[in-house]
């Protein structure tokens, strides 16, 4: 079956984060009728292995399977057929193009062993670390992803060593308070007032980060249900995003001090909560000047504080994303969102030459 054909199936059943079972069941399926020996971890994760020696390192490919929860809008034939779900951010693509990439190189004799990883719920960055301790080989040396791009130009694939994409956190703010009426207000502890100095708090907080970059953004605030009580409970949303772990943690620990420090201004009780999250993508130098200098991927690519959770790939061998150009399109995360069937091809290549490339070579 081609990359074009494969892509064209999967758009049509997205399947949300953790959900993926029909997903998970194609590319299972896909890869026994290449030859291979799939192993389904996770519920909905899948991975096969190229074994061309038994003392041999590994090399790790990774793509994504997950869909998000938005009503499909694009003009495209094959449009989803699961209603409120859409394949908005290009995870058809990804797998179309590395199931092809296994049949491409299945029965070759290379320089190293790979493990081909379709890993599921990247959206909302749980799926790496839930699969990872099932999916990384003994001897790894390399782990590689591919994520299409808007706005990239057609075909051109992108990088840069370093910080590529953000952390990603999402932060639970509460404030625990006591109600009373609004005139005597003296007699209760304000939650709302609480949750609105905390959220006030926050440029002071970024502005104190070495990391221009870094985001700090409160996204909602819930508290209150009638006009004349002081409220005894407040909810705050917020994400953080950094370039490094260290202003990473650094907001977290700053964000605990204020919150606790506000609380008892107020006579409130504050509780913090993290969840999901990820550490920033980070690109090895010498990965990325090889792909430079031999591969001819450009290496300006201008770091995102979108976040991606192949960054936990990162901490069992040097790793490294490539964008790959899908030219003028909507944006990732938009209802019209696609990618130009001629990109497929494009990006099974390039997965296939860094796939029998000699990494071993190249890294300490």
């Amino acid at each position: 079956m081609s990359v074009i054909e494969h892509y064209k199936n999967l758009h049509k059943i997205p399947e949300i984060s953790e959900k993926e079972f029909e997903t998970s069941k194609y590319i299972y399926n896909a890869l026994k009728s290449i030859g291979y020996s799939p192993v389904i971890v996770g519920d909905t994760g899948v991975y096969a292995d190229l074994i061309c020696g038994d003392n041999l390192p590994w090399v790790l490919l990774r793509a994504d399977i997950d869909a998000l929860p938005i009503t499909e809008g694009s003009e495209v034939e094959f449009t989803s057929q699961n209603a409120g779900v859409m394949h908005a951010c290009g995870h058809d693509a990804h797998t179309a193009m590395l199931l092809n990439t296994a049949k491409t190189l299945y029965g070759q004799a290379i320089h190293h062993n790979i493990r081909f990883v379709w890993q599921p719920a990247e959206e909302p960055t749980t799926g790496a670390i839930k699969i990872i301790n099932d999916v990384i080989p003994h001897n790894l040396i390399a782990c590689f992803a591919m994520h299409v791009w808007p706005q990239v130009p057609f075909g051109t694939a992108v990088t840069k060593s370093g910080a590529l994409m953000a952390s990603s956190d999402f932060a639970k703010i509460r404030f625990y308070g006591k109600s009373s009426h609004c005139s005597q207000q003296e007699k209760g502890n304000n939650a709302l007032l609480s949750a609105v100095d905390m959220v006030s708090s926050f440029k002071e907080i970024k502005d104190s980060i070495a990391d221009d970059n870094a985001l700090l953004f409160c996204g909602s605030i819930h508290s209150g249900v009638v006009h004349n009580i002081v409220p005894d409970f407040s909810e705050i949303f917020a994400t953080i995003r950094t370039y490094s772990e260290a202003q990473r943690n650094d907001i977290k620990d700053k964000l605990l001090k204020t919150a606790n420090s506000i609380a008892a201004i107020y006579g409130t009780k504050a509780n913090l909560e993290f969840e999901g999250g990820c550490p920033p993508v980070y690109n090895d130098e010498n990965i990325v000047n090889t792909l430079a200098n031999e591969f001819g991927i450009k290496d300006n690519a201008t770091s995102t504080l979108a976040g991606e959770d192949f960054s936990y790939f990162g901490k069992y061998a040097p790793s490294c994303m490539i964008w790959l150009g899908i030219g003028d399109t909507p944006p990732l995360h938009n209802e019209k969102f696609y990618v130009p069937l001629d990109v497929l091809d494009i990006g099974v290549k390039l997965w296939t030459k860094i796939a029998t490339y000699n990494w071993e070579d190249k890294l300490p």
